[in-house]
């Protein structure tokens, strides 16, 4: 059986007309686009190949209907506008087409990343993929501050994983360890440096040098969270916060890029 064999019971329809007189019949009636997708994307995604499903993502976009799309009011659209976005593509509706771009030649390399990270995550660390999962699905549906808390309780639980033994230990002790701060500073540096040299001034900056230069990246990693916080958990909490998509699809890059950047200390 060839690849293309492989997925014709689901992709090919039981009996469609050709013209006005041919007409196919499948002898398998198992006709269903989704399983058949799944499986295709499913296979690619285990073989590794992430070049593939990519263009396999832009090819599935020269098939959709425009004028259904408007129809149904956009909604499912933007829905999926959110997933291909994660994967840094861009969809847009253009003179009755849907054209997919790639955002940032970046993202080509991106996606092997964060496919990467995604199995290593289900291997050693499910509960913290579970939260980083569901940010995307948050995402996805567009609760923006769903997503940015996910991806809080996300950095939380991964650098929980880090902390140490002792009773006392805090998640930030994680990002401490991790990022090697703890090989040139002691704990009550990283106690200054949370309790004292952190204001509101850094976190407007946000990725501002820090003034003694100290704990660097222990400090931007804590400075996130402050956002994540700020916008996500505590939104509702005394000042309001209003996060938009654009900030969610933000805190979602910036957790990618911690998790990437834990991932590649560990393997």
């Amino acid at each position: 059986m060839t690849n293309t064999e492989k997925y014709n019971d689901y992709l090919v329809p039981y009996v469609y007309k050709q013209g006005h007189t041919r007409k196919h019949e499948n002898p398998n009636e198992e006709y269903d686009v989704f399983l058949g997708l799944d499986s295709i994307f499913s296979d690619l995604y285990n073989d590794n190949r992430h070049d593939d499903i990519l263009n396999l993502l832009k090819e599935i976009t020269k098939s959709f209907n425009v004028y259904h799309i408007l129809e149904d009011g956009y909604k499912d659209f933007e829905e999926l506008e959110n997933l291909y976005e994660i994967l840094g593509l861009n969809l847009k509706i253009e003179f009755e087409q849907v054209k997919v771009d790639v955002c940032l030649e970046s993202n080509l390399s991106r996606v092997n990343d964060l496919f990467s990270v995604e199995s290593w995550l289900k291997i050693y660390h499910l509960e913290v993929y579970d939260s980083y999962k569901s940010a995307i699905d948050a995402y996805t549906q567009g609760h923006s501050g769903a997503c940015i808390e996910s991806c809080r309780t996300c950095i939380v639980s991964l650098f929980s994983k880090y902390k140490g033994t002792e009773d006392f230990a805090k998640w930030m002790r994680g990002a401490f360890n991790t990022s090697g701060d703890n090989e040139r500073n002691t704990l009550a540096d990283l106690g200054n440096a949370l309790n004292v040299d952190l204001n509101k001034e850094d976190l407007a900056v946000f990725f501002n040098e820090n003034r003694n230069g100290k704990l660097t990246k222990t400090k931007t990693i804590y400075m996130i969270y402050s956002m994540m916080s700020d916008y996500g958990t505590h939104r509702n909490e005394n000042i309001i916060e209003i996060p938009t998509i654009e900030d969610a699809l933000f805190c979602l890059r910036l957790t990618d890029s911690i998790l990437y950047w834990v991932y590649s200390k560990n393997i």
